[in-house]
């Protein structure tokens, strides 16, 4: 039995370490897949971001192309050919004059009105056809470009003066003018580009990734330059935990498409120092039910082994207990034998005194062997629940100084048993057999494990609403390990060098159940070669 305890603690061994190398194996590749899945995520939020201020950058030239054909010094004048498809658009103002007018038809121009959701205007009409056809585009912005400079003219005049020494075909380049018209930057136009495309960015990574805590939590990275991107070995940890996007473009500036050249363009990288932390937070229910299930694991391995342990001295004590019942039941059957065989064999029925003494002897052997055969019965009932307590008044003085003389002149051993009932209590409601048979199995215990002279004081004081029986010995004691077990079925404690001490290992089992039975409890105090003290609480009052 030994061998195979080992062999299955092996076996349960190498099946834990089997089943936590697999979940850290899958957590792992979990958490590298998990780690493309993010590495690629963040390039489309890149796009997504990029789509949104475009969007937003369109918007805005909408909504200024159209205050600016609105304007009442612009005027538009849309002529149609008779009996034709045709359709003639001239767009001027006070400072221009065009005199060449964009050519188109009617169904074009009805098809971009169309695009607009409400009843458009011509000028939003003409703002729309400017985003598709490039033509219509070029006469709008030069009307409105000239419009600009002429009405800064003086300025332009001031800083020519100025500053002679520049080329005239460089004017517009080293103006304020310009940045401030039709044709220049915006103000701070990087740092509101930057902020708007972080804002999106982090939308649209949110989206992607609701449960990543630290989705938020990246730096972009604008040059005017080709941002290089960090080299790392793929199989390397550092990539494990770094993330970058790809490169992307930004071009949107100026107005419309005159500036979107590589030389105004800014590159834009985000980096994420430390994408791990992220990722494994959108894994932590993945992560906690994975440890879940190891502890899970160990637990019940650990469990099953327990149970073995407990079945293997489970079977070990049954042993002992049908050794030890064995003797228990051959010794009164062999006394009732003796006594039978000497009736027959040796003319005792023709002596009335020796009849009589073989006769007390059978029943008195009967007796115990009805003892031991209703203990073990009661074992078995109270184990399956069916035992019934026959509650009744019991005198309790009476029943105490009864059992104490019974005990008296069982045994060989010279014993001294004292019994002190300091608070009076007179009645007690309980069942009287079991009562009896409780106390009978300590005083029986305490003079078992003696050596004599045997003392035994018993006394019997009120606590509470209970009534608190004291048995304490002079005998060996118990050992401090065998204490926590002497209540449990067939434990027996070892008698040392007292090797005449019998027993079932089934009285304190039993007088445990019954005390709890009644309400009540029971419990142990002991120290080597000095004596125990058993004491059990039984309610005065049932019911």
């Amino acid at each position: 039995m030994k061998k195979k305890l080992y062999i299955v603690l092996f076996l349960t061994t190498i099946l834990l370490a089997g089943i936590i190398a697999l979940q850290l194996y899958w957590t792992f590749t979990a958490y590298k897949l998990n780690k493309e899945k993010f590495d690629g995520d963040i390039n489309i939020a890149m796009q997504r971001a990029l789509h949104s201020c475009k969007k937003d950058y369109f918007d805005s030239i909408r909504v200024v192309m159209i205050k600016r054909l609105s304007e009442p010094h612009t005027h538009i004048k849309i002529d149609t050919a008779r009996n034709r498809q045709g359709m003639f658009i001239w767009i001027s103002n006070r400072y221009l004059r065009s005199n060449e007018p964009y050519q188109t038809t009617i169904p074009v121009f009805n098809h971009y009105r169309q695009q607009i959701n409400h009843q458009a205007t011509v000028p939003e009409v003409i703002t729309e056809m400017s985003f598709y056809v490039p033509s219509m585009l070029d006469q709008v912005t030069l009307v409105l470009g000239m419009e600009d400079v002429s009405s800064n003219w003086k300025k332009v005049e001031a800083y020519v003066k100025a500053h002679s020494e520049i080329p005239r075909d460089s004017i517009f380049a080293q103006t304020n003018i310009v940045q401030r018209g039709t044709y220049g930057y915006p103000p701070n136009y990087r740092q509101a580009d930057s902020i708007k495309l972080h804002r999106y960015f982090k939308e649209a990574m949110r989206k992607l990734h609701p449960k990543n805590r630290r989705s938020g939590d990246f730096s972009m990275v604008w040059s005017d330059k080709p941002i290089p991107a960090n080299d790392f070995d793929p199989h390397h940890v550092e990539q494990l935990r770094y993330s970058e996007t790809e490169q992307f473009t930004y071009r949107y500036h100026g107005f419309l498409f005159l500036q979107h050249t590589d030389k105004n363009a800014l590159y834009v990288r985000v980096v994420y120092d430390r994408a791990q932390v992220g990722i494994l937070s959108e894994m932590v229910l993945i992560l906690c039910l994975s440890g879940f299930l190891i502890v899970f694991t160990k637990f019940c391995l650990f469990y099953i082994i327990l149970t073995i342990v407990k079945q293997k001295k489970l079977t070990e004590l049954k042993d002992d207990f049908i050794n030890n019942m064995t003797h228990e039941l051959k010794t009164p059957i062999a006394t009732i034998t003796v006594a039978i065989e000497g009736l027959q064999k040796f003319n005792g029925l023709n002596d009335p005194e020796k009849t009589q003494r073989y006769l007390q002897t059978s029943r008195n052997e009967l007796s115990r062997l009805d003892g031991l055969v209703t203990k073990v019965l009661n074992i078995a009932a109270f184990e399956s629940k069916k035992i019934v307590l026959a509650k009744e008044r019991i005198a309790i003085d009476e029943l105490m100084n009864e059992l104490i003389e019974a005990e008296k002149q069982k045994t060989a051993k010279e014993v001294s048993i004292s019994y002190i009932n300091s608070d009076g209590i007179k009645e007690i409601e309980a069942d009287k057999m079991h009562l009896r048979n409780i106390m009978l199995n300590l005083v029986d215990n305490a003079i078992k494990y003696a050596t004599e002279p045997v003392d035994i004081k018993i006394s019997l004081t009120r606590h509470n609403k209970y009534a608190v029986f004291s048995i304490k010995d002079n005998g060996m004691g118990i050992p401090a390990r065998h204490i926590k077990h002497i209540f449990d079925k067939f434990h027996r404690v070892p008698a040392g060098n007292v090797h005449n001490v019998k027993g079932t290992g089934l009285g304190l089992n039993y007088v445990k159940y019954i005390a709890e039975a009644h309400g009540g409890k029971v419990a142990v105090t002991s120290k080597m070669n000095k004596g125990s003290e058993f004491t059990v609480s039984i309610p005065i009052k049932n019911g």
